[in-house]
């Protein structure tokens, strides 16, 4: 739902990550890193997003969040945990049913834009 002309706000973010049991802050980096933009939490939980999107893209990138961290890739059950190794620092699903596990990507920063100034400033270097 937008807020005025430059905000917008997921209003059921903390049901829906409460509904595929991962944690708020890694769904909220994995949608700031995917969709370019900065954001916070309110009061309430729900997430603040600083520009504008149609909530067909919010839903195209929660299901490519659930395939990659939720969903397990042999019995596509997504009764499965999340979990970090501290030796590695990798993430790892594991799955409840048929016990499988496998890494995941780790959550990179999307595409981030410069101002002309700074482009400009790196070319002439």
């Amino acid at each position: 739902m937008r807020i005025g002309t430059r905000k917008c706000i997921w209003h059921n973010f903390p049901e829906i990550c409460e509904t595929i049991k991962r944690k708020n802050d890694h769904v909220f980096q994995f949608f700031l890193a995917e969709l370019g933009t900065s954001g916070n939490f309110d009061g309430n939980g729900r997430v603040v997003f600083k520009g504008t999107f149609v909530p067909q893209k919010v839903g195209s990138l929660l299901k490519k969040y659930i395939t990659m961290y939720v969903t397990c890739h042999l019995c596509k059950s997504p009764d499965t945990d999340l979990e970090k190794e501290q030796a590695t620092r990798l993430y790892f699903v594991q799955c409840h049913s048929c016990g499988a596990r496998r890494s995941v990507a780790t959550i990179t920063k999307g595409y981030q834009a410069t101002q002309r100034g700074e482009r400009r400033a790196a070319r002439n270097k």
